[in-house]
């Protein structure tokens, strides 16, 4: 059992470090505060870890990932939503690029009004977009979210007009 446990916590590992960047970026638009991002990623991980077996058996184990990160994170705004919190700190972490002073400054504000504005879209309209910035595909989305193909493409129009208009009024 050890070898397998093993096996099964560095496939675990591998398929969290090749997912690295989604991770980050779905927890850093749902949780503006730090530590309650922390949580949330632990949460996540726990989830993941507790699934390990059917993500691992599972056809598409990245759109298994994605879907429990969906979960999790559905439950992590719903338990927000309940408290009724503010988040302390709007700030996001940036690395700095090769680029001039202000053109970071500049990229580093839309990057913030980006992200306030994810954070203000609906649920299932913040997911779709989460996913669609990953670069996944409406059908993948479809696996991930249990929704047809149509739907997908539907709550995409719905999340672009409702990002667009949280941008504009943003400015």
């Amino acid at each position: 059992m050890g070898n397998s446990t093993e096996s099964l916590e560095e496939f675990l590992l591998d398929l969290w470090e090749q997912n690295r960047g989604a991770i980050s970026r779905t927890l850093m638009a749902c949780e503006a505060d730090l530590s309650l991002r922390q949580d949330l990623k632990q949460d996540l991980y726990l989830a993941l870890h507790q699934s390990l077996q059917r993500i691992k058996d599972a056809a598409n184990p990245r759109a298994y990932l994605f879907r429990i990160m969906h979960n999790v994170t559905v439950d992590h705004i719903i338990k927000a939503q309940k408290h009724k919190y503010e988040p302390l700190n709007e700030d996001v972490n940036q690395e700095p690029t090769q680029t001039t002073p202000s053109q970071q400054l500049f990229e580093q504000q839309q990057s913030q009004q980006l992200m306030r504005a994810i954070r203000q879209l609906s649920p299932a309209n913040k997911q779709v977009i989460l996913l669609l910035m990953e670069d996944i595909d409406a059908v993948e989305i479809g696996e991930i979210l249990q929704i047809s193909h149509g739907a997908v493409r539907v709550r995409i129009n719905r999340a672009k007009v409702e990002l667009k208009e949280l941008m504009q009024n943003d400015r």
